[in-house]
């Protein structure tokens, strides 16, 4: 015999048959109609989670489908996630929200739950304008932004979502303070964004080349790898599109 939920092995406990691996009680016991039993008298207590049937204390977590059981660990997970990140709490009841509706259509079958629990985090940010990079999202976590990406152009094909990206100039700021630039070099960074064509690259690329642009203009000299680390950007990336920055403004600066 095999759980219907897990499909793990059925085994009689007293009075009632249990799945090994998952606890659910799926029905009692043949035994218990083989005759009247004299039952032990059970304790009227029960704990948070339970209920009394028949004399018995059974857990309500037995009672979920595989798939309650999956919405509520995502739960748990996605308040985790954004508690850490500082996300207010309409990022936190949007993510599960979008979670919910990716289950419920199938998106995550066969796939890496992780991953669409963190493109929806992703797209909730997205949703209510706050900007957030791949990287910022999956810093506390093994997936990668790769696979994080992956997922959220899944979500957004299942779900019909139409998001508009990030703007590269809402970093500014945020990236600037990190690298401790003056207010000045910040602004500078800010006007650089504004005359660049974004289209089809990541606005953290455009800022991270930007702001190490700014600061050299500015003569607040921060490296490549100080850019790379605050940004997430890799330092081939923002050499080569320092680079395009600066024949595109004509800008006669000294390149490293």
């Amino acid at each position: 015999m095999r759980c219907p939920e897990c499909g793990g092995t059925l085994k009689e406990a007293g009075y009632e048959v249990v799945c090994i691996a998952c606890g659910l009680i799926t029905e009692d016991s043949p035994t218990e109609h083989q005759g009247e039993i004299n039952r032990p008298a059970q304790p009227a207590v029960a704990t948070a989670g339970t209920f009394q049937y028949d004399g018995r204390i059974v857990k309500t977590a037995w009672l979920f489908s595989t798939k309650q059981k999956n919405l509520q660990a995502a739960k748990a997970q996605i308040s985790l996630l954004t508690g850490k990140l500082k996300l207010p709490d309409r990022i936190t009841t949007e993510s599960f929200l979008i979670f919910t509706q990716a289950a419920e259509k199938g998106l995550n079958r066969g796939r890496d739950n992780q991953s669409l629990l963190y493109a929806s985090v992703y797209a909730a940010c997205l949703l209510h304008d706050i900007p957030k990079t791949p990287l910022e999202i999956t810093a506390y976590s093994s997936v990668s932004k790769t696979k994080m990406l992956r997922a959220y152009r899944l979500l957004t094909r299942g779900l019909g979502l139409r998001l508009s990206p990030i703007k590269p100039v809402d970093l500014v700021q945020r990236f600037g303070s990190r690298l401790e630039l003056k207010a000045e070099t910040i602004s500078r960074a800010a006007e650089i964004v504004e005359r660049q064509k974004s289209r089809g690259q990541r606005p953290e690329t455009i800022v991270a080349a930007a702001l190490y642009l700014a600061a050299k203009e500015n003569s607040e000299l921060r490296t490549q790898r100080q850019v790379a680390n605050t940004t997430g950007v890799i330092e081939v990336t923002i050499r080569k599109q320092s680079k395009k920055m600066l024949k595109m403004t004509k800008k006669k600066m000294f390149y490293k």
